[in-house]
């Protein structure tokens, strides 16, 4: 008989549900190396999993594809070509359908995505000046070439100035 070992179990509960658990064969007691493995291979599970968990939801691709033509549409005709990118802002499993897009205009490159309850908006320098010389009323976050927008609204205003000047 082989002696198994439950070398980690985890259950989370919530939008999504979700548990792991790992077990092992040894002869000999698990120690703190192998927690610590156990730890890092079960968050690699958890995110390989979970990310395909989203992609699979069709109640997820519903809000990735109305997220993408809401951001999209702030940038009406001016957009000439558009991709897909990472999350910039967090590269877990709960964000994997929630990309940002570098939308090329005639001005240059603009990358665009949620940020927690804030619009990214960063841009090229040929598309214009640092935040702060194009936005100097705005009371939000602006470092070199990039403005936090509150809402679709301040988004589109905050292009539709980028692409203006």
């Amino acid at each position: 008989m082989i002696n198994w070992k439950t070398a980690y179990k985890s259950e989370s509960y919530g939008d999504k549900n979700f548990g792991v658990e790992v077990r092992v064969a040894v002869d000999r007691p698990l120690n703190e190396n192998d927690d610590r493995a156990m730890y890092k291979i079960a968050d690699e599970i958890e995110a390989a999993i979970m990310a395909e968990t989203m992609r699979l939801d069709p109640e997820e691709q519903k809000k990735k594809n109305e997220e993408r033509e809401k951001l999209l549409a702030l940038f009406g005709d001016r957009a000439i070509f558009v991709e897909e990118i990472a999350n910039g802002y967090c590269s877990r499993w709960c964000c994997s359908q929630s990309p940002w897009y570098i939308v090329t205009t005639p001005r240059g490159r603009i990358k665009v995505g949620w940020r927690k309850r804030v619009i990214e908006i960063s841009w090229q320098c040929t598309v214009g000046d640092k935040a702060e010389k194009v936005f100097p009323a705005e009371d939000v976050t602006k470092v070199d070439y990039a403005i936090h927008a509150w809402g679709y609204e301040k988004a589109k205003e905050y292009i539709d100035r980028l692409l203006q000047t």
